[in-house]
């Protein structure tokens, strides 16, 4: 009689056999192994975590930020994990580098929304202290599960800047010292035309950059300003006059990000020949729909494995396997 094996556990055997192989064995194709694999630096059993934290055997992942933090001749940074499973949510923090050691954290403040900020990680309402773990005072915002904000400078003298939402058509673009008083403010609407969009990303990537998706539209647009304070004036956003603008792009699933070496969107093509693209900054016409320049691009076939996120200075990418339960960092294909 044969032996029978699990799906789960066949799967995440095959995963990890064929990435250690990837990196030694030119044989290997597309049509035997995805082509990710290979780009794989650091994997975690999340399942068996988020199971161990009160998460069940099927947790979902909300949203992650990689948050790089050295301070004091010391490297606190994280790669920061919102999830959720078993009527219970968890924020799990990460050493960034072999996504060993994790921590997992509860609070009332906590929301899917992530940050590495001056000063500590956000989670929505909260801050928490990178040293030891903490929570400090409470941050209000308009929408706190959906708060784009990142810092820019030093951990401990940098300010932190955030994209507040009011409604679908307009935010608050804001900044913050590493105390966390305000700097400064502006209600910004997204475009001329009272458009409606879903903010997806905002980072410091090729300046103060911000990413949505024009609803009902499927497609992506870009804007980023050299400045500050361009970043906090009362103008209009993806068709403003001081902003580099970058789109429209096509944007599958609501999955696109900003980098250092232009934004990246996840494209459903014919016959499932699906691709994570990157994209020229600067390039395309919001006024006309003239696409944005493709750059490269990696094939992304497999639904059963969900896209995370990229690291703002294109170094990292991380993806979930919701069938071997397992989380991966991967190096980018353009570095």
């Amino acid at each position: 009689m044969k032996p029978s094996f699990a799906p789960r556990a066949f799967r995440a055997t095959i995963l990890l056999l064929s990435a250690a192989l990837s990196s030694t064995c030119a044989f290997l194709t597309d049509d035997a192994f995805p082509r990710w694999l290979s780009y794989v630096e650091a994997s975690v059993d999340f399942r068996s975590i988020a199971e161990a934290n009160g998460l069940g055997d099927d947790p979902s992942i909300e949203n992650l930020e990689y948050a790089p933090f050295v301070t004091g001749g010391t490297d606190y940074s994280k790669a920061l994990v919102f999830a959720s499973g078993n009527s219970a949510s968890r924020l799990l923090l990460f050493n960034a580098g072999g996504l060993g050691g994790e921590v997992a954290l509860t609070d009332a403040g906590f929301r899917r929304a992530l940050g590495n900020t001056a000063g500590g990680f956000l989670c929505g309402g909260a801050i928490i202290d990178p040293i030891d773990n903490s929570t400090g005072t409470p941050i209000v915002w308009n929408d706190s599960s959906n708060v784009r904000a990142f810092r820019v400078g030093d951990p401990g003298s940098g300010s932190t800047y955030a994209i507040d939402q009011n409604s679908s058509q307009q935010a608050s673009f804001e900044e913050y010292d590493a105390a966390w008083s305000p700097g400064g403010s502006a209600i910004r609407d997204y475009d001329g035309s009272a458009s409606m969009y879903n903010l997806l990303d905002a980072d410091y990537a090729n300046g103060y950059s911000v990413l949505a998706q024009l609803q009902y539209s499927g497609y992506g647009y870009a804007a980023s300003f050299a400045t500050a304070l361009l970043f906090t004036t009362a103008d209009t956003v993806f068709d403003s006059a001081s902003a580099t603008r970058t789109g429209p792009f096509p944007v599958a699933d609501q999955m696109a990000w900003l980098t250092e070496g232009g934004p990246v969107a996840y494209y459903r093509g014919d016959n499932g020949r699906n691709r994570l693209i990157r994209y020229r900054w600067g390039t395309g016409d919001f006024a006309t729909g003239a696409g944005a320049e493709e750059l490269d691009s990696l094939l992304f076939e497999d639904d059963d494995i969900r896209i995370l996120s990229f690291d703002p200075s294109g170094t990292w990418w991380f993806v979930f396997d919701r069938l071997s339960g397992r989380m991966y960092k991967l190096r980018t294909w353009w570095e």
